[in-house]
């Protein structure tokens, strides 16, 4: 008797290993799934982030310029009140 509920007790061992092993599995597949979902999503967010930054850079150019117009603008409408003035 002592052997029959020695060799249950070895094979309800093994069985909930197995089960364990099995179920670290499943999570194990997922878990990568969702990891590499992620990680795709990262590099998408990198990359709109460089154009965005690429983007602003060429946005603060533009305005520099149209300051630069709008203050030439506003030298021209000061002659041209200077001239009007006299």
């Amino acid at each position: 008797m002592d052997t029959g509920v020695a060799i249950a007790l070895i094979i309800a061992g093994i069985t909930f290993l197995w089960t364990l092993y099995r179920d670290k599995s499943g999570d194990t597949e997922e878990l990568m799934s969702r990891v590499g979902d992620l990680e795709t999503k990262v590099l998408i967010f990198e990359s709109t982030i460089d154009r965005l930054a690429t983007e602003q850079d060429e946005m603060k150019k533009s305005l520099k310029s149209l300051e630069d117009q709008i203050h030439q603008l506003d030298l021209k409408i000061e002659r041209i009140l200077t001239i009007l003035e006299k």
